[in-house]
């Protein structure tokens, strides 16, 4: 019999927020803006002060890229959800 490996509660708090409150925030120099998909999508548009961070390299860059654990982060990706 095995026993299930405890899963690690997560210290970041996770929300949605709307359209209309990113670009409200567009210039909050508290929230980063992270942009998911991969880099031809980042080079031919993105929000203005986005950074790239492709999904298939958050686990390898994420310290590199993103600033202060403590800042505010926005992910976007191409879809609705």
């Amino acid at each position: 019999m095995t026993s299930p490996v405890p899963r690690r509660e997560s210290p970041v708090a996770e929300r949605e927020i709307s359209r209309e409150e990113v670009a409200r925030r567009l210039r909050d120099p508290l929230l980063t803006i992270v942009d998911v998909l991969p880099r031809e999508s980042y080079a031919g548009a993105h929000l203005p002060g986005a950074v790239s961070l492709p999904l298939a390299e958050v686990s390898d860059r994420a310290r590199e890229v993103l600033p202060d654990p403590d800042r505010e982060i926005a992910v976007y990706c191409g879809s609705f959800t």
